[in-house]
C-alpha cells in the first residue's frame, strides 16, 4: 500500500535538517518520537478493547447455546422429581408398631404413634427434652484405675565429653 524506503527516509531527514535547522532538529524528533509513541499506544489499547468485547460475545453467545440446551433441562427436571420421591418416601412415618403382612398398610384414622414416656406437663412440640428431677443415669461401668507411673524429668542432659577430643582453644 504505501513503502517507505531507507532512501526516502534520509531524504525526509536532509529536508528536516535543511527547514528546521541543527539547533531545533533533536527537539523535534523526540516531540515526533513522543507523539509517534502515543499514538501507537492508543492504537493498542483500541485493538486490546476490541479484542476483550469480541471475547465477551463469544462468552455471551456460548452461555445462551448452553442455556438452550434441553437435554440439561431434562436431567434437572428429573433430578428434582427423584429428590421430590425421595424426601415423600423418608417423610412416610411407616406402618404402625402393631401391623401384620396381610392388613391394611394404611394405619387405622384414630392411630398415634407411641411415646416411650409421657410428656412433662407443661411441654410443648419443640420444646427440648429434659430428664425429670430427681432422674439419675444408670450406673456406668467401673473402669479399673490406672498404676501410677513414674514422673518422667523433663530436664536437659549434661553434654557428654569424649577424653580422646582436644579441648577447644581460643585465638
Amino acid at each position: 500500500m504505501f513503502e517507505i524506503g531507507f532512501w526516502e527516509l534520509i531524504m525526509v531527514g536532509v529536508v528536516a535538517l535543511i527547514v528546521v535547522g541543527p539547533e531545533q532538529l533533536p527537539g523535534l524528533a523526540r516531540k515526533a518520537g513522543f507523539w509517534l509513541g502515543k499514538a501507537r499506544r492508543m492504537i493498542d489499547e483500541i485493538k486490546a478493547d476490541v479484542d476483550r468485547e469480541l471475547h465477551f460475545e463469544e462468552l455471551k453467545q456460548t452461555l445462551r447455546q448452553q442455556a438452550d440446551m434441553s437435554e440439561v433441562q431434562d436431567v434437572a427436571d428429573q433430578m428434582k422429581s427423584l429428590r421430590r420421591e425421595v424426601e415423600e418416601e423418608f417423610d412416610d412415618p411407616g406402618p404402625p408398631p402393631d401391623w401384620q403382612p396381610g392388613m391394611s398398610a394404611a394405619p387405622p384414622p384414630d392411630w398415634q404413634p407411641r411415646m416411650s414416656a409421657a410428656p412433662p406437663p407443661g411441654w410443648q412440640p419443640g420444646m427440648p427434652t429434659v430428664p425429670p428431677p430427681g432422674w439419675t443415669p444408670p450406673d456406668a461401668p467401673q473402669v479399673p484405675p490406672q498404676p501410677e507411673s513414674t514422673p518422667v524429668s523433663l530436664q536437659k542432659p549434661p553434654p557428654v565429653v569424649s577424653p580422646a577430643s582436644p579441648p577447644p582453644t581460643t585465638n
